[in-house]
This record gives C-alpha cells, structure tokens and sequence, in this order.
C-alpha cells in the first residue's frame, strides 16, 4: 500500500521528508483559488518528489446537492469543471466525495427524495469526473458529520445506485469506528478506490498497535486492497508523529500482507 497524509500543499516538503509517497488536499480549497495562488501551487508541487494523487473536500459546503435548496445541474458542472481541471494539472487521480454538509437531509424534507436527489448529483458528478479520467471515491461518515451515507454499506449502495466506472466507494476506519461499523463491512463491500486512517476520540494520528487496527488491515488485504491510506487526523506534532504513524502504518500493512 501507499501511505499520504491530509493536509495543505504548504506542508508538501515537510510530507517529502517524513518519506510519505503522496499528499491528499482539498479540492474545495483548490478551486477557490486565484490563478496567482494556483501558480504558487503548481510550482511547490514540480518542486517536490511527491504529488498530490488523492483529492478531498470535493465540494464546498456552500453546494447543497439535496432538498429544495439544493444546486441547479449547470452550477455543479461549472465548479467541478474548474475544480477537475486544477486537480488533473496537479496530478490527481482520486477525489473523496465526503462533503457531509451537502449531502444533509433538511429537517422535515423526504428522506426517499434527497436520496434520490443524491443519486442524479453523484451521476452528474460521476460523468465529469470520468470525462477528466478521475474516481470520485463515496466516504460515508459518521451521523455527527452528516444523516445520509453513514456507513461503508450504505456507501456501497449509493455506489451500486450510480452504477459508474467513475464512481467507487471510500473505507474511513475513524467514521467505521465512531459509527460502530465492523471492519467486516469492508469485505462485505467489496472494491475500494481508496482508504482513509484516524484513531479515537479526538481523531488522532495513528500511533499504537491495536487488534482492532490489525483487524483493519486484514480485512483490507482480504478484499486485495493495495492502494492509498492517508492519514486524516489531529497531531500538535506533525514532524514527529508523522514518521511515526507511517512507520505503524506499514507495518500493520506487512504482517497483514503476511498473513
């Protein structure tokens, strides 16, 4: 597996350093760029040995995608035609579709209808993406984060509902955790496109060996999986719990791959 953390394109270097392979960003952020600050960006990122291949935040939270106030089609294209154009100059293959906020069933509004509304956006999403050969990767999360897509199975039915090549399912053992998710659901899902790591309550960087962690990691190499993890979590201390967290990481991967 390949191992990245989750931060902004300033701590790139710093990232090169700790011996990580990539970078995950956030797309919203990117968009909102100027073209003078998307430059300074490109340059930082030809600078470094190390690319930002995976992609988060794919939407801003100001782009409701269901219920009656949800975005008109043509507005959702226009971002995600800036935002997929930046990403695929930077080299990005991967885009997390978490964007809790977006998603979020208004109160007193059908939750069939949203999900619905949901579908028709992640099919849009899904055919502009596929047009600029990116995967847009479904990350369920946690009900304090969002009330729709909450679970890796529930992920996995969006992703059937969509039915595109473009359109694959994330794992977040944090969200898994908080929501009481067996690591089992990951096999039951199948194909994954990418995979995200954070541990306990205040959704730190991954620093001891646990079984529910070993767990994690067996279930991932049952289904195949041999693609990116990053890191999407709190530290006072990147430099020195980034190597760290990599160094558990990889050998959690290892000894599951051993096995």
């Amino acid at each position: 597996m390949k191992f990245g953390i989750c931060a902004s394109f300033e701590d790139i270097n710093r990232i090169e350093k700790m011996g990580f392979d990539y970078i995950e960003c956030s797309l919203a952020s990117l968009a909102a760029c100027t073209e003078e600050e998307f430059k300074a960006i490109q340059e930082m990122v030809s600078e470094s040995t190390i690319k930002p291949r995976r992609f988060n935040l794919l939407l801003p939270k100001t782009l409701s995608l269901v219920g009656p106030g949800a975005a008109e089609p043509g507005e959702i294209r226009e971002y995600l035609v800036k935002a997929f154009t930046r990403m695929k100059t930077l080299g990005g293959e991967v885009v997390v579709f978490g964007s809790g906020k977006c998603r979020n069933v208004p109160e007193g509004i059908s939750f069939q209808e949203c999900y619905r509304d949901l579908v028709r956006a992640t099919k849009l999403i899904g055919r502009v993406a596929g047009y600029y050969g990116i995967t847009v990767a479904i990350e369920p999360l946690n009900c304090g984060e969002t009330n729709m897509i909450n679970s890796v199975v529930e992920g996995a039915m969006l992703q059937a509902d969509a039915d595109m090549a473009s359109v694959q399912l994330l794992a977040d053992y944090f969200h898994m955790e908080r929501e009481g998710e067996p690591v089992s659901a990951v096999v039951k899902a199948g194909k994954l496109a990418h995979t995200h790591i954070a541990v306990g309550e205040g959704r730190r960087y991954p620093l001891e060996e646990t079984e529910e962690l070993k767990s994690f990691f067996a279930a991932l190499h049952k289904t195949g999986y041999d693609g990116c993890m990053s890191i999407e979590g709190k530290t006072e201390n990147m430099d020195q719990d980034g190597p760290a967290a990599l160094y558990l990481l990889r050998k959690l991967d290892n000894e599951a791959g051993e096995k």
